[in-house]
């Protein structure tokens, strides 16, 4: 009988010894139950019915088991996905943060430059010309080689680069700024004399260098198949 059942577990064998009425040693091996099965009167009245009952109990535990996999399964992907909900709503609470600070400290910026008179320069009011400043070093968020660095990086630095108050020349010394030295980001500014003229193609380097899509997505998905490892892990 216990050849023809297959996967058969202690548990079943128990389950199939308080139903026929006997009595089980709390000690009791695989190897006594089996004994004690075989040698009872239910059992040599009726086999059939006894195994009946044995197949019964296996597949009720198997279904159980399955039961209890797809349960710790949709665990983990509620956790996963809780995980990835958290991970969205801190990158978008860190670019916020960045956004906030770099305007800060624009402003902190352009109220320091008028109110010290640090301007090089007095423009008349119906010139078209940028103002040029004295550069105070700010406190950028640093871009260096890292392409996971480049959004929140550029979420910062945008901000100087479309405000039309800052000549295209300081904005060249803002990027030099905000590039980590000997970093590649670094080399490919530096690589364009420190002009105006030179600043958009400066940007457009460090964008086709640092800034696509599709190196963006690539290295993001990475990313976050790394979280679902360590997800699945814990």
């Amino acid at each position: 009988m216990f050849l023809s059942v297959k996967s058969c577990k202690k548990e079943d064998l128990i389950l199939v010894a308080q139903e026929i009425d006997e009595n089980v040693p709390p000690t009791a091996k695989i190897c006594d139950l089996k004994g004690i099965i075989l040698n009872s009167d239910e059992y040599k009245s009726d086999p059939d019915f006894v195994k009946g009952i044995l197949e019964n109990a296996v597949t009720d535990r198997k279904l159980q088991e399955e039961f209890e996999l797809e349960k710790i399964k949709l665990n983990k992907e509620q956790e996963f996905e809780l995980e990835k909900i958290k991970l969205k709503q801190q990158q978008e609470l860190e670019l916020e943060k960045l956004k906030i600070n770099s305007e800060l400290e624009l402003t902190r910026m352009q109220t320091q430059n008028q109110n010290q008179g640090m301007i090089h320069q007095q423009i008349p009011e119906t010139s078209n010309a940028k103002k040029k400043f004295t550069l105070p070093k700010l406190q950028f968020r640093q871009f260096g080689d890292d392409l996971k660095d480049w959004l929140p990086f550029w979420s910062q630095f945008e901000h100087v680069d479309k405000d039309d108050d800052i000549a295209p020349e300081n904005k060249f010394q803002y990027l030099v700024q905000a590039t980590v030295v000997g970093s590649r980001a670094r080399e490919v500014v530096e690589s364009f004399p420190p002009t105006g003229e030179n600043y958009v193609k400066a940007v457009d380097s460090l964008k086709a260098r640092f800034g696509r899509e599709d190196l963006l997505v690539e290295v993001y998905v990475r990313e976050l198949l790394k979280l679902i490892i360590s997800v699945q892990s814990n």
